[in-house]
């Protein structure tokens, strides 16, 4: 259970699941490298399982248990844990760099057009990179507060929804006790599609769709059961409803692709 309340399974450490991601782990709400993930955690905690609003009271108990943390803190007994800068340099000579927690580390050195540098993420299978980019997209909705600036970061992602996630070796944790590889292979794709799911559930209650934020009462038990199969067929049924729902939704409140004020015909 503590596990769910580490930085493995924190939006803000987009690099890693439970069962994703192997050695340290990057922290963009502190802007630090995470040593030990699954003893790391803070008040900020925004859980990858499930969308926010489901684990709102959790969440809020959490916050108060380690407000008395500016920053990061251990999660097994209450002890600050201090900021550490990201360095490529050291990453290079510790033979510890990693591409995607490098990316993670330049996010706010791009100080414009962030939803630029979170399309980057876009079209890939690759697990890892598919909680990056659902992390990311969930901290944009998070921060900008409003539907009307996500709404195209939606669209992209849906259309990826029901791609099948592959893992390499090196991309799997390393589960104390060992897996099968199989099986943790299974566990890993699970992982990316709650991630998935929860994206487009909390766009749904930011948007205030109800349809999206209980998306999950619609996959007929493929779900519950996970049944990857036959899952997959079931997004590919409705990412087109998702699509247009987003699109209609954008087009009522007169925020779907609206004309630049330059382009806007002069008197």
């Amino acid at each position: 259970m503590d596990a769910l309340f580490s930085c493995r399974n924190c939006i803000h450490n987009g690099s890693q699941t439970l069962t994703i991601g192997r050695g340290m782990g990057f922290c963009l709400k502190h802007d630090s490298v995470i040593w030990h993930p699954e003893d790391t955690t803070c008040k900020y905690l925004h859980r990858k399982d499930l969308p926010s609003f489901l684990v709102d009271e959790g969440i809020r108990e959490h916050a108060a248990e380690f407000a008395q943390f500016s920053g990061m803190a251990r999660l097994s007994r209450p002890e600050p844990i201090g900021r550490i800068r990201y360095s490529e340099k050291f990453c290079w000579e510790r033979k510890k760099f990693d591409p995607i927690i490098h990316a993670l580390a330049l996010y706010y050195r791009n100080d414009e057009k962030h939803w630029i540098f979170i399309q980057t993420f876009a079209a890939g299978v690759d697990g890892r990179r598919s909680v990056a980019y659902t992390s990311l997209i969930r901290r944009y909705m998070n921060i900008c507060e409003t539907w009307a600036n996500s709404y195209r970061l939606v669209l992209s992602f849906i259309q990826e929804i029901d791609s099948e996630p592959q893992f390499d070796e090196h991309s799997l944790a390393e589960i104390v006790g060992g897996h099968d590889q199989d099986e943790l292979r299974r566990e890993a794709l699970w992982d990316v599609v709650f991630c998935r799911l929860s994206t487009l559930q909390e766009y749904g209650w930011h948007a205030s769709l109800e349809d999206l934020r209980w998306v999950t009462d619609s996959l007929n038990g493929s779900l519950s059961n996970f049944d990857w199969p036959a899952l997959k067929r079931e997004l590919m049924e409705f990412k087109e409803t998702w699509t247009e729902e987003i699109i209609d939704h954008a087009k009522r409140n007169e925020v779907f692709f609206p004309i630049p004020t330059d382009d806007l015909p002069r008197e």
